[in-house]
């Protein structure tokens, strides 16, 4: 008879009713198996002391992996059992009790259990408890039922999912490297990678491997290399001690050696480094805000189970306990019990080093007034490192030996720490740069100072003096250059980082040759030790395009001024003997370097020499801004239909802003992250962000981290245009800056009324327009009938104002677009039965309304208050339709107008200026337009990463929104672009236009003036 568990033995799914005041507490991954050692015995004390310890009903989950089956002779949990009394007694004693369960999830290494009768059976008998693959915990809580899924997570990874976990042929990867490889890597002659085994994740194999290469086989050899360096530099500074004297006895034949070892030491490293980046660059640390990138695809679990009405999910598998808030729901990994292999990051730049730890963590959920959820951690190293680890490593933060409470859902902090990732990264390439830059001024500076005639002295005596004339040049050219690295550097740019490094290390041996000026190499030394230290934080790939054309710029303009240096001097030489051509390219040459050790005619040279110097000038510092400017968008493809249907789709089911269609113009790029949309524009080298990324509530945090890493891996800045506060939070917490720029006005149509004092104007308006004959047809504007589609684009042409129509967050740029279905579009007719005005609206599901996007009038012979006329038949319409919103203009810096930002001088002289420009801007009409109609006002910020980038992004605002349109001030904002086509021109509709419309009436404004 074949022993196979059949379903009803071992469910699927099991639900779990937890009454008020009840408590689960979940686990996993202990693997206990038939013999006990010190790490499983103190595992198995913790859970038993902390089951112990719960009084009254509940449940304890075993969620996978508790028992090691996979890799023991005998698939019979009671072996384990029996090897760890104390937990068996626990447990046995728990399900005894009244109210309570006590629940086993099969996982992988246990998968036994859900085929095997005699395995699921020995648990039932042993310690009363039932076995599944799921459990569905439901929460009886003061605010309602809640539930809460716990699965293993095997399921999740690819190299440990069964197809069907009933099937006992099935073995997955994940057991031939448990079965095959890892009792390989346990031999006696494997020492050096002892504990391998122990990696939760076999795909941190790798860099186990790539760390104990480094520090217990080749860091021995390096220090060898590196001895004779110390050893002669100390002689050296003993020497040096002694004045130019001592330092005289230091001859050509010992600096030669010591160069010749320096060259030997920084090939072979750079060799290595070669050899050994694929593997060193998994030792990288992520930036994925905290969490573990093991529980990336657990994670995402929880998000769709949070769409589907659970308010948390539970797994293991991986060992890295976890509990994040994701919005109003949580995901906890318990974790896991026992030894493991822990991460020790490197300092000043190292690879980190792997070392045993015991870990024991589980979960703890109580159903009170609202469901309480805790994550409780033990985490102590055992000693396992080298001497050469330990030095060149930093501890971890471990909780100690006895587990804690770490992390407390809803009201406390999520675990692990989020660390301050993009702040810290900031600082360091923000001090790099200006760094970078003082390094250069001081080379320029020490370049054209005159050196001291002592140490000049001693240099002449190992070096000619047209060698030091060249160093002094060159470090010219490099403090030059290191001062347009900057840009780059600060922007995170790796190429930018290692020609810095490079130029600096140069520039020590070129302050020494220039004038022995000691101080400037060592200030040069320690630069490039630190931008060395701090590696990881610019990893921006370089512009193809751009490197190309820097390169071409320095290559051809080189080439240009030799050859044009040669003509002229085969030209000019007059009646002195004229130079061969070899001779006159070889001082041409030297001359581009400022060195004139190859004689020319007097004449020419004093001419010659200037010229070619100011030319390698400018070619260096022309190449160099092209090299290191900021990645362009013309890398990004263009967007294939089925982003345009995915796009689409999330602004359909997360869309909630009144900003959110807007993010389907035709000019923006678009970032998906699981089930959230991030719309983005690339403008001066700056990533303008608009509107808010769409996309799940529980997805935020976690979204906004992969679009600023994608962002930095590009090397723009990004700064946000019409941001809510509903994300400030999360903008803020990734240690970006905002400014309040106004108020977007959304009026309640339940509420608006014409009746009142208040509205007498407004009323004898709308009542004048209509009593003239005009009406009010609402459309939906993708189909229109053609020739009202004709004479809306003729109405659309009148009111146009310059060649550019302005907008980017607040307009949809196209109109009457097949595509765009389901629009709301509200034509006035006049009595001659021909469109006079009209305005199109997008869906505002937020607000259960619609977002203004497009207002139009004719230039015909109108009364004024066509607008008006059309804003109030569409509130009527909305109320008569049971919405509730309707969002109309922006109005910039409403609340400092209103006077509701205090009566501070700085507040003052902000609504002087803005009265000011509200002669040609309206801003003061467009805030009492919109006051008309009783509006809530939802302020509207602008989000920035940097200070420095403040002025950039203002630029690329600027831009953006077609700002050059602007009387005055426009003309210093417009870019140099070609003229558009006409056939773009009328495919591209956005929304703004006209600074001043016909007849007083306003225009759809964007978030800044």
């Amino acid at each position: 008879m074949t022993d196979v568990a059949t379903e009803h033995l071992v469910p699927d799914l099991v639900d779990v009713a937890v009454p008020l005041g009840g408590r689960v507490l979940v686990c996993s991954d202990l693997h206990l198996g038939e013999r006990a050692d010190a790490a499983t015995e103190h595992v198995a004390a913790s859970i038993a002391r902390a089951i112990g310890e719960r009084p009254g009903p509940g449940v304890v989950i075993l969620d996978g992996d508790c028992f090691e089956l996979l890799g023991e002779r005998h698939r019979d949990p009671a072996r384990a059992l029996a090897a760890h009394p104390r937990l068996s007694a626990a447990l046995r004693d728990f399900a005894a009790g009244p109210n309570r369960r006590v629940v086993v999830v099969a996982g992988n290494h246990d998968g036994a259990l859900a085929w095997q009768t005699s395995a699921a059976t020995a648990l039932r008998r042993q310690i009363g408890a039932e076995v599944a693959l799921a459990v569905d915990l439901c929460f009886d809580t003061g605010g309602g039922p809640v539930r809460v899924r716990v699965e293993h997570g095997h399921q999740l990874d690819p190299a440990n999912s069964f197809v069907d976990p009933r099937d006992p042929g099935e073995t997955p990867l994940g057991h031939h490297v448990v079965t095959d490889l890892l009792p390989q890597l346990r031999r006696p002659d494997a020492r050096w990678i002892e504990g391998i085994d122990l990696l939760g994740d076999p795909n941190d194999t790798l860099p186990v491997i790539a760390s104990r290469l480094w520090y217990r086989r080749i860091a021995r050899w390096v220090g060898a290399l590196v001895l004779p360096i110390v050893a002669g530099v100390a002689m050296l500074v003993v020497r040096a001690a002694g004045g130019p004297a001592g330092l005289a006895s230091v001859g050509r034949t010992t600096l030669l050696a010591g160069a010749v070892l320096v060259a030997a030491v920084l090939v072979g490293g750079a060799w290595w480094a070669a050899v050994l980046s694929r593997p060193l660059g998994a030792l990288r640390p992520d930036l994925s805000g905290g969490a573990a990138p093991g529980n990336d695809a657990p994670r995402m679990r929880a998000r769709r189970l949070a769409t589907e009405g659970y308010v948390g999910y539970v797994s293991g598998h991986t060992h890295d306990p976890e509990l994040t808030d994701l919005g109003g729901a949580f995901y906890a990994n318990t974790g896991c019990g026992g030894h493991l292999l822990h991460r020790r990051p490197g300092r000043l730049g190292l690879p980190p080093a792997f070392s045993r730890a015991r870990m024991v963590s589980w979960l703890e959920l109580e159903a009170g007034a609202q469901l309480r959820v805790s994550l409780h951690v033990g985490y102590q190293e055992v000693p396992s490192t080298t001497v050469l680890e330990r030095l060149c490593t930093k501890p971890a933060p471990l909780s100690g030996a006895r587990p804690v409470a770490v992390a407390l859902w809803p009201d406390g902090e999520s675990w692990p720490p989020r660390p301050e990732v993009w702040r810290r990264r900031q600082r360091i390439r923000r001090a790099a740069a200006a760094v970078l830059a003082g390094a250069g001024v001081l080379d320029i500076v020490s370049a054209v100072t005159p050196p001291l005639r002592s140490r000049l002295l001693y240099v002449e005596d190992v070096v000619p003096l047209a060698v030091s004339q060249a160093a002094a040049v060159l470090t010219v050219l490099s403090g030059i250059a290191l001062v347009l690295l900057a840009r780059g550097v600060r922007r995170g740019q790796r190429h930018a980082w290692t020609v810095a490094v490079a130029l600096l290390v140069a520039s020590v041996a070129l302050h020494i040759v220039k004038g022995f000026d000691l101080e400037e190499g060592v200030a040069a030394g320690v630069i490039a030790a630190w931008l060395a230290a701090v590696h990881d934080h610019f990893a921006v790939r370089p512009d193809r395009v751009a490197t190309r054309r820097g390169l071409g710029t320095l290559l051809f303009g080189a080439l240009a001024a030799v050859a044009a240096g040669v003509a002229a001097t085969e030209a000019f030489s007059g009646h002195v003997r004229r130079p061969t051509v070899r001779l006159a390219l070889q001082a041409v040459t030297e001359r581009m370097v400022g060195v004139r050790s190859t004689a020319l005619p007097l004449r020419i040279d004093r001419f010659l020499a200037p010229t070619l110097l100011a030319t390698s000038v400018g070619l260096v510092v022309a190449a160099g801004w092209l090299l290191f400017q900021p990645v362009l968008a013309h890398r990004l493809p263009n967007r294939p239909p089925e982003a345009e249907e995915q796009a689409r789709r999330l602004v359909a089911a997360h869309g909630g802003d009144t900003l959110s269609y807007f993010a389907l113009r035709a000019d923006k790029l678009w970032f998906f992250f699981g089930d959230t949309l991030v719309a983005y524009a690339v403008h001066q080298g700056v990533c303008l962000v608009s509107p808010d990324p769409i996309g799940p509530v529980a997805e935020r945090w976690q979204a906004w981290a992969a679009f600023r890493r994608f962002a930095d891996d590009h090397g723009w800045p990004v700064a946000v245009l019409g941001a809510s506060e509903a994300w400030l939070p999360v903008y803020r917490g990734s240690g970006m800056h905002d400014l309040y720029v106004g108020d977007e006005a959304v009026v309640d149509v339940r509420r608006f009324s014409l009746e009142g004092g208040r509205n007498k104007g407004l009323r004898q308006a709308v009542n004048r327009i209509a009593n003239k004959g005009y009406s009010i047809e609402f459309h939906d504007p993708a189909k229109l009938p053609s020739d009202l589609e004709r004479e809306l684009r003729a109405l659309m042409g009148e009111s146009r104002r310059g060649q550019v129509e302005r907008g980017f967050s607040m307009t949809l740029s196209r109109v009457f677009d097949p595509a765009d279905e389901g629009l709301l579009l509200a034509v006035c007719i006049g009595p001659d039965g021909r469109p006079a005005a009209f305005c199109h609206y997008v869906p505002a599901p937020g607000i259960r309304g619609w977002s203004l996007d497009l207002m139009r009038r004719s230039e015909g012979d109108h009364p004024n208050g066509l607008t008006d006329f059309v804003v109030v038949r569409t509130i009527e319409h909305l109320r008569e339709q049971g919405m509730v919103g309707l969002g109309l203009n922006f109005s910039v810096m409403r609340s400092v107008l209103a006077g509701e930002r205090g009566d501070r001088t700085t507040v003052r002289v902000q609504r002087w200026l803005l009265r000011r420009m509200s002669d040609s801007m309206q801003i003061e009409s467009l805030w009492r337009f919109n006051a008309k109609f009783d509006p809530d006002w939802v302020p509207r910020y602008a989000v920035f990463d940097a200070p420095e980038h403040l002025l950039a992004a203002a630029v690329a605002v600027a831009q953006a929104e077609s700002f050059w349109e602007l009387p005055v001030v426009g003309r210093f904002l417009k870019p140099k672009q070609p003229e558009p086509e006409p056939e773009a021109e009328t495919a591209c509709l956005p929304d703004g236009g006209a600074l001043e419309a016909p007849s007083g009436d306003p225009v759809r404004t964007s978030p800044l003036p």
